[in-house]
């Protein structure tokens, strides 16, 4: 629980939503799952996606979407918000978010993950990963993915997590978690689902899945 004393806008205590597990089945959610794809290709045309503030925490927490989607920024707390999105410790965009502005809108032109943070609320974070194809999936509640439409072959699979054990803190005072992942080989048989584990979660080298 992050205890908020800062901006009055804001309820006082706010949740910490970087590690869901559903502990029947140790189900981790928010894992982003990449299946290495060098034929497959979407076109970004007229896609959107949306990033709200909502009881001053960025919804959703992790999401990913295809590269040159339109991004919508939406204030739904009455709170002054300014986003700042990171990739690869660089600034990619801005955006100040009041009760009263419109949508803001960014294009997502850069393929990898996105780190977004708030500049006012420093709980505030979620992660966006930009892929240039669908073979994407985020898990879900109960630790699950679903990747449809893969060929026959053998692929690289992997899963990354932002991580949970601390690493110390940003400048601002931010939390920081060492990434997490689990790298597997997984052959795809024609008409016939594939299921893979991941379970071997260990630091990751790297902020991007698809390094």
């Amino acid at each position: 629980m992050f205890a908020n004393a800062t901006d009055h806008a804001c309820p006082y205590g706010i949740g910490q939503n970087h590690l869901l597990v559903k502990q029947e089945t140790r189900g981790l959610e928010n894992a982003i799952v990449v299946l290495d794809r060098q034929d497959r290709r979407v076109m970004p045309t007229r896609l959107q996606a949306e990033l709200a503030t909502d009881g001053c925490t960025f919804v959703p927490r992790v999401q990913w979407v295809t590269l040159g989607t339109s991004l919508a920024l939406v204030n739904k707390d009455g709170a002054v918000h300014h986003l700042h999105a990171y990739q690869n410790g660089n600034t990619q965009f801005e955006a100040d978010l009041t009760p009263d502005s419109p949508t803001a809108r960014r294009p997502l032109v850069v393929p990898g993950l996105y780190k977004i943070n708030c500049d006012r609320h420093p709980w505030e974070r979620a992660w966006i990963y930009v892929s240039p194809h669908d073979s994407v999936a985020i898990t879900d509640s109960q630790g699950q993915f679903t990747i449809k439409n893969v060929p026959a072959g053998r692929y690289r699979i992997q899963a990354w997590h932002e991580g949970w054990v601390q690493k110390g803190t940003d400048p601002a005072g931010r939390l920081e978690f060492t990434p997490m992942l689990d790298i597997r080989r997984v052959k795809v048989r024609d008409n016939e689902d594939t299921s893979v584990t991941f379970d071997n979660l260990t630091p990751a080298l790297t902020t991007n899945p698809a390094d």
